[in-house]
């Protein structure tokens, strides 16, 4: 029975984009499923819930530690918290320090100058567990790979099996309760036009703002600066109804060229590149089915890219009529 591993993957954001995004398609190419929350911008106990069950839920947890500390909480970063939870609830982990000959070439912007000792600590911290120290992303999406194929043989998990065994009425009962999710997020989204007591909230604008800030050329040829360029923001709106139900990446790019030109040659690498890019902010993921000559590959949104998507149309709708 061949087994899909979740594995939480977590960071602070702004400094390990380019990092965390070499790691979510290093394990996506693996055919485990990617979960990350260190872009969540948790600021209360009900957040700090929703974190704790998707780590809950995830079979391994990875964690990447440069020289910036991170949001915090009382005194202490999530990104802290997240690891010292899952290492309390038994979950294997690994953590990736930055090698100190790296540290101390950094520029400014990527230290926490002021939080060096809550760093420092959290590096001993992480030392105490099975740690590996990388150099740049290239360097770190191998040595993840090769910890979590040794964690894979000396902690196996239970991880999550093809649909294709689970017995068909828990199919038919999981087919039904998706068909519940499309219903209630129709019906939000339906009420956004009427109803103007929606409060978007802090950490969903600042995701929006994230994704404004990517364009379509970083993932697609044909573009150039001086196009008017569309962001990460605008292709996850285009598509976010044909993902809500579910889509193989063919599917994606056909739904993506009837709202972007110069987008013909795109292939299934590109589009790859860009479900990666969402599957970072944590608003797709996938599911595989056999079929005769192999396997079907489906994404679809998470819970939280169904909640997304109806505040990002609310936040845009907010930003036109002011």
């Amino acid at each position: 029975m061949e087994v899909k591993y979740q594995i939480f993957v977590s960071s602070t954001f702004t400094d390990l984009q380019e990092e965390r995004r070499k790691v979510i398609e290093m394990i996506m190419n693996m055919g485990h499923i990617p979960i990350g929350m260190e872009a969540f911008q948790a600021s209360d106990s009900t957040q700090w819930e929703y974190i704790t069950r998707r780590i809950d839920e995830s079979d391994y947890y990875v964690v990447i530690i440069a020289e910036r500390y991170g949001s915090m909480l009382d005194g202490k970063s999530y990104t802290q918290m997240e690891y010292e939870y899952a290492t309390a609830k038994g979950i294997p982990v690994v953590a990736f320090l930055l090698a100190d000959h790296v540290r101390r070439t950094l520029p400014v912007d990527r230290v926490d100058v002021d939080l060096r000792m809550q760093v420092e600590a959290f590096r001993n911290l992480a030392k105490e567990k099975l740690s590996k120290f990388w150099t740049n992303p290239d360097d770190l999406s191998g040595k993840v790979a090769l910890a979590l194929h040794e964690l894979f043989r000396d902690k196996p998990r239970n991880g999550w099996v093809k649909a294709s065994t689970v017995p068909s009425m828990q199919v038919m009962e999981e087919i039904s309760r998706l068909s519940e999710e499309k219903r209630l997020l129709q019906e939000k989204l339906s009420a956004l036009s009427g109803n103007t007591s929606i409060t978007v909230p802090p950490d969903v604008v600042y995701r929006i703002q994230e994704m404004s800030m990517s364009f379509i050329n970083e993932y697609f040829d044909g573009y150039h600066i001086e196009d008017e360029l569309a962001s990460v923001l605008d292709m996850f709106l285009a598509c976010h109804k044909r993902l809500a139900i579910g889509c193989a990446p063919y599917e994606l790019i056909q739904t993506l060229r009837l709202h972007f030109d110069k987008i013909e040659g795109t292939d299934m690498e590109d589009v790859a590149k860009l479900l990666a890019e969402f599957s970072s902010h944590n608003l797709v993921e996938f599911t595989q089915t056999p079929k005769k000559n192999g396997i079907n590959t489906t994404f679809h949104l998470t819970t939280y890219g169904k909640d997304f998507a109806m505040y990002a149309n609310k936040y845009l709708i907010d930003q036109m009529i002011r």
